[in-house]
C-alpha cells in the first residue's frame, strides 16, 4: 500500500537534516549541496510510489541524493577540482553504511571532513593540483596525462595514488587538530 501524502512529508521531514548532511559529504560547495537537496526532494515525491512502506526511507533518499550529485558533477564540467564518480560512490556507500549502524549522520563531523577537505586541496601543489584537475576535471586518461607530464601511464596511476594519500593524511591531520 503506497504512502499517504501526510505520511510521506513525515518521512522526509524527519529525514532532512541527515540527507542534507549525507549531500554535503558527496559536494563540495555549499550552494550545489542546497541545489541537490531541492532536486532529491522533487525526485522523491515525484518517484515516492517507489518506495516500499517498511524499509528504510533515508536510505532511499541517500541513494535517489547520489545519483543527483552524479549529474551535478557531470553538469559542472569547469569546477576547479571534482571527485570522481568512484570516489562520489566510496563516500556515498560509507555514509548510508554508518547512518546503518549509528542511527544517523553526523552532520557536524560530515562538515568538518568537507571543510578540511577543501583546505587541504588548497595545500597541495600545483603540479599535484594539475594532475588531479586533468584527471578529474578533464577527464583525461592516465596516457594522456603521462604525455603532459613527460611520465608513463603507470607512474601517473602511482603519482595519483599518493596525492589522494596526501589528502587523506593531511584531512585527517586537520581533524585531530580541530578535535583539541
Amino acid at each position: 500500500m503506497p504512502l499517504t501524502h501526510d505520511e510521506f512529508v513525515a518521512l522526509l521531514t524527519a529525514a532532512q537534516r541527515r540527507l542534507y548532511a549525507f549531500i554535503c559529504t558527496l559536494v563540495v560547495d555549499r550552494s550545489d549541496a542546497d541545489e541537490v537537496l531541492q532536486e532529491t526532494n522533487l525526485t522523491l515525491w515525484q518517484q515516492i510510489e517507489r518506495f516500499e512502506p517498511g524499509t528504510d526511507f533515508l536510505a532511499w533518499a541517500c541513494r535517489v541524493a547520489h545519483f543527483k550529485v552524479l549529474k551535478l558533477r557531470d553538469s559542472r564540467q569547469r569546477q576547479r577540482v571534482q571527485l570522481d564518480d568512484a570516489v562520489i560512490e566510496l563516500l556515498a556507500t560509507e555514509a548510508i553504511e554508518e547512518q546503518r549502524l549509528h542511527g544517523q549522520l553526523q552532520a557536524e563531523r560530515y562538515e568538518q571532513r568537507r571543510l578540511a577537505l577543501v583546505a587541504c586541496l588548497e595545500e597541495l601543489s600545483e603540479r599535484n593540483r594539475s594532475a588531479l584537475t586533468l584527471h578529474y576535471q578533464g577527464g583525461l586518461s592516465l596516457a594522456a596525462i603521462g604525455v603532459q607530464f613527460g611520465r608513463t601511464a603507470n607512474a601517473v596511476a602511482q603519482l595519483l595514488h599518493r596525492i589522494r594519500s596526501i589528502l587523506r593524511g593531511c584531512v585527517e591531520r586537520r581533524l585531530a587538530e580541530t578535535s583539541t
